[in-house]
């Protein structure tokens, strides 16, 4: 009897995993001449920064034969780079879809092992047509009703079915310009990595920016001058501001807007937690240009 409901139990589970998983699909392929096939069976979905336009969103999704779990690049403040670096994907190939909210599909199928990309959208020799074009479903396919060439000559077709469930939106309070007192702490942390003041640096940090920062092997001129180094790979330090963010309970994500390169603004986010009465610094990261 144990025997049996164990494996009962076992069953149920395996229904349940397979149900929870049905939503998001995928079929169909991308052929390219000389290079090969890219088949996909397996789609997951998340929601992106429009790299050309930070300040919007856009729903991106992953097409290849291997499952991903979801999870970690939903919560990744940059989920895109997040996504292209799953251990699912290693020196496997996949096509990128991203779905704007005109409903504009632009797409990157990239084959592995030589990182040949091949990019189109549906402003340009791609078609889609849309059985569900939804905030909370997207369904349809993606096609070239002619084989597409490049600018080498190379040609390529693109015949694509999917089907995913867009994730809602994370509920918070939204922050004023200036991202209020999580804003003043990662100010006060910039200050301080400008001024490559290593005791400021180290109070200022989260227990996962300390993990980057604190290396041991370094004295405390070379922690502070290789965290202000991070920094500024992540957030702008020309011209910056913070534009406003989000509060979600102990955790806050503020919208960074400066120059990225002299005249290119771009965006970067800000995950900033309290501890106490204090908010220190986790993480960043660049996510888009803005117009």
């Amino acid at each position: 009897m144990t025997t049996r409901i164990s494996v009962l139990i076992a069953a149920l589970c395996l229904t349940a995993a397979a149900t929870a998983n049905a939503a998001d699909q995928a079929s169909g392929s991308v052929v390219v001449q000389k290079l090969g096939t890219i088949r996909v069976t397996n789609a997951t979905s998340y929601v992106v920064r429009d790299q050309r336009n930070a300040r919007a969103t856009e729903t991106e999704i992953l097409l290849s034969d291997a499952a991903v779990d979801p999870t970690g690049i939903r919560s990744a403040l940059n989920p895109h780079m997040e996504a292209i670096n799953v251990a699912p994907l290693k020196d496997r190939n996949y096509v990128l879809l991203w779905v704007a909210a005109d409903g504009t599909v632009t797409m990157n199928a990239t084959f592995s092992k030589t990182m040949t990309q091949f990019l189109n959208d549906t402003k340009g020799g791609l078609k889609v047509t849309w059985t569900t074009n939804s905030a909370s479903r997207l369904e349809g396919r993606l096609f070239s009703e002619a084989p597409l060439k490049t600018m080498d000559g190379t040609t390529y077709t693109v015949d694509l079915r999917f089907g995913v469930d867009v994730p809602a939106p994370v509920a918070g309070t939204a922050l004023p310009a200036g991202g209020g007192d999580p804003g003043k702490a990662l100010l006060a942390l910039l200050t301080a990595a400008q001024q490559k003041n290593w005791t400021a640096i180290r109070a200022a940090s989260g227990p996962n920016a300390l993990k980057m920062f604190d290396k041991s092997y370094n004295t405390p001129a070379e922690n502070a001058e290789s965290a202000a180094d991070l920094l500024k790979a992540w957030l702008p330090t020309e011209k910056a501001k913070i534009t406003g963010g989000q509060l979600r309970g102990d955790v806050a994500l503020l919208e960074v807007e400066g120059e990225m390169f002299p005249g290119q603004q771009a965006l970067s986010l800000a995950r900033m937690v309290k501890a106490g009465n204090a908010w220190l610094f986790e993480e960043a990261a660049r996510v888009g240009m803005v117009k």
